[in-house]
């Protein structure tokens, strides 16, 4: 009986304090159980007249729909469903007369924005290029720019 109402003491004192500690870091904007992710689409498309389009969205969060010049971007962070790590992200993309739409994040893309020694939000970059799409892989260590997809014309 004794060891019961010990128990009892400690889920009551333990359990507020470990909710507590969940709602602050909630509250805070960071991710409780693994680090959040930081999405960041950058034009690097230099010299172009044309700006470049851009609608990224998930199934629960509309990032909107941006124009985007040279060295501009867009971008945001979220945390993974911890039950459920289920979290998908893509965009449409148009510029001029071409266009393409891809999953710039899901359960596939994630352990790639793993970064060595980082404590805070893991990046998933991507760069828009003239000649299409690029992912930029950090889990070497070594930033290396990898070619994904190239743009689509857009038919009439």
């Amino acid at each position: 009986m004794e060891k019961r109402k010990h128990l009892s003491n400690f889920f009551f004192i333990f359990f507020p304090m470990f909710l507590c500690i969940i709602i602050e870091v909630v509250a805070a904007g960071g991710c409780f159980w693994s680090n959040g992710y930081f999405i960041n689409v950058v034009n690097d498309i230099y010299h172009s007249p044309n700006k470049v389009m851009v609608h990224c969205k998930s199934k629960d969060n509309d990032i909107g729909v941006k124009t985007i010049g040279f060295n501009q971007s867009v971008e945001w962070k979220f945390c993974e469903k911890i039950w459920t790590p289920s979290t998908l992200f893509f965009c449409h993309f148009y510029m001029g007369n071409v266009e393409q739409v891809f999953d710039v994040y899901n359960n596939g893309i994630g352990p790639q924005c793993v970064e060595r020694k980082k404590e805070e939000y893991w990046r998933c970059t991507w760069l828009i290029k003239t000649d299409g799409f690029y992912f930029v892989d950090r889990t070497s260590g070594v930033r290396k720019d990898v070619k994904k997809y190239a743009w689509k014309a857009i038919r009439s």
